[in-house]
């Protein structure tokens, strides 16, 4: 039985593809995680699966399509925690526990030993205001590649859920819908991706 939020990315490819531009550009995104083209770290920390992302469903391709819309709109926010190592498998959380203990002190992190919270691996939590970066919703003017411009959001105080290694896109975008952010630490990266909704962020 799917889960809630990939019942949430089956409804959102269904009106994904009642719109002729949403499809269009849907398609282009699938060819594009086909490709292998894409910044992998960029990718991973919206999904990151056992199956590559080239053989992502087409309603978890709407899903990351979904954050990275977000994200290029400024809906989103995006700021990177050094850990400076890679996390581990679940078998042994402990390990990932001392590792996010060397993330800045200003960040707590509170990691479920048995991993039996439905809502994620954890929760980070900050004491104090904090920086982020934002898309302005323009591109940078003269700049060959299509980024977009970006601008220091500061987030208050709050927490969010943490996702460490393989999870759906689907499953990141439904705790930026539903708790205001998500703590994303993907394999093989040394950071943790701190991904906020800037209207509801930390709301956790």
């Amino acid at each position: 039985m799917p889960t809630v939020h990939e019942q949430m990315a089956a409804k959102l490819l269904d009106q994904m593809l009642y719109s002729p531009s949403a499809a269009q550009v849907l398609a282009e995104t699938r060819q594009d995680l086909r490709s292998g083209q894409m910044d992998a770290a960029y990718r991973d920390r919206i999904g990151q699966t056992q199956h590559r992302a080239a053989y992502w469903p087409p309603e978890q391709a709407a899903a990351f399509l979904r954050v990275h819309t977000g994200l290029m709109s400024g809906e989103f926010a995006v700021a990177l925690l050094e850990v400076g190592e890679v996390p581990t498998g679940d078998a042994d959380r402990r390990v990932n526990a001392q590792r996010l203990a060397r993330m800045h002190p200003a960040f707590a992190v509170q990691l479920d030993a048995e991993q039996s919270n439905a809502e994620g691996d954890g929760e980070v939590c900050w004491t104090v205001p904090i920086r982020a970066q934002r898309s302005t919703g323009r591109p940078l003017v003269g700049d060959a590649a299509p980024r977009p411009e970006l601008m220091e959001h500061e987030v208050p105080p709050g927490c969010v859920p943490l996702e460490i290694g393989l999870t759906f896109p689907s499953r990141t975008l439904m705790h930026l819908l539903k708790h205001g952010g998500v703590a994303r630490w993907p394999y093989q990266s040394t950071f943790v991706a701190l991904l906020l909704n800037t209207q509801t962020e930390g709301a956790a």
